[in-house]
């Protein structure tokens, strides 16, 4: 099920693009049926048909809500160019070529929901992320490791808050994302995985 959908020009995009292309992305495979493509984001399925201008979720959730933000990166991700494998070199968002500048007020990274949520329990935030398939990671009082496409690694460090400083959460992403996405879509990535982890 879906709210709002992305534009033409992005369907246009996708149904330009020759399906070897497409289907050289790790995690996506074409519809058996022979409508468009199918695409794993952390741990559900998607059915994405170019041809129809309809994403819908084939597993766990098929009744899942999908914002507009989520449908345009699954979009962008068939058509990215592909990256190729993790570096395993961790960087902040500031790291990021442009990254100072751009991350900053609307663009800062959405993820305070993560800390209101977690921020007193992070075994419970660690729960959360093993159901979305995270693994965990030796940073700050809890990290999980996500994978919201098969060679795409964002990782979420909480902080549990005490009497001096509430709780925090920041992001270290593998430094090959931006072989995969520019940073409008980097912060949409992180838009879409923290909305996921609070909302399910």
């Amino acid at each position: 099920m879906g709210c709002a959908a992305p534009n033409s020009l992005h369907w246009e995009d996708l149904r330009s693009r020759p399906p070897e292309q497409i289907l050289g992305q790790d995690g996506v495979r074409l519809n058996p049926e022979g409508r468009g493509y199918e695409v794993a984001f952390l741990n559900a399925l998607y059915h994405v048909d170019p041809v129809a201008e309809r994403i819908v979720e084939l597993a766990p959730n098929p009744l899942r809500v999908m914002s507009e933000e989520f449908q345009i990166l699954l979009i962008r991700y068939l058509v990215a160019e592909n990256g190729g494998p993790i570096d395993g070199i961790d960087v902040s968002e500031k790291d990021l070529p442009g990254g100072v500048t751009f991350f900053q007020g609307p663009h800062a990274l959405h993820v305070v929901p993560i800390a209101k949520a977690y921020g007193d329990d992070p075994e419970a935030f660690a729960a959360r992320g093993s159901e979305l398939g995270a693994e965990p990671r030796q940073y700050g009082d809890k990290a999980m490791r996500f994978f919201p496409f098969p060679k795409i690694s964002v990782t979420y460090v909480l902080w549990r808050g005490d009497e001096e400083f509430p709780a925090s959460v920041s992001v270290i992403f593998d430094k090959s994302i931006t072989r995969w996405f520019q940073l409008d879509m980097i912060f949409t990535t992180v838009m879409v995985i923290t909305e996921r982890i609070v909302r399910g």
